[in-house]
């Protein structure tokens, strides 16, 4: 499915769900069963700790995919990136200030 996601694109989903799975069994073990599920600040801790890992896996698959190129005819020496990870058309590095973004939004939304 091109569509949606490009190269390994689809571990956004991936970090999101396993970040916010994480959270949900470590927040349930030490406040007691059902505390995930009724307050919203342990969800934007997940989505931030997300986000610093799509930043992090995204910035490093990018890095590891960039290849030098070097042009025939005119010497010049440019990056060719081979994959863009992407989930819906969003670079995997820029999940990681929009799921804060989205963390913190979930905050704002808690208090109102």
């Amino acid at each position: 499915m091109a569509i949606i996601w490009r190269g390994l694109g689809w571990l956004v989903a991936v970090i999101v769900f396993g970040m916010s799975l994480i959270m949900n069994l470590i927040f349930n073990a030490i406040y007691g069963e059902g505390y995930y599920d009724t307050h919203k600040w342990p969800l934007a801790i997940a989505l931030a700790l997300a986000g610093v890992s799509c930043w992090f896996v995204g910035g490093f698959l990018k890095k590891n995919s960039d290849r030098p190129v070097i042009d025939k005819e005119t010497g010049e020496e440019f990056v060719m990136n081979r994959s863009l990870h992407s989930l819906f058309f969003i670079p995997m590095q820029l999940w990681g200030p929009l799921l804060g973004v989205i963390a913190l939004a979930v905050l704002v939304m808690e208090q109102i």
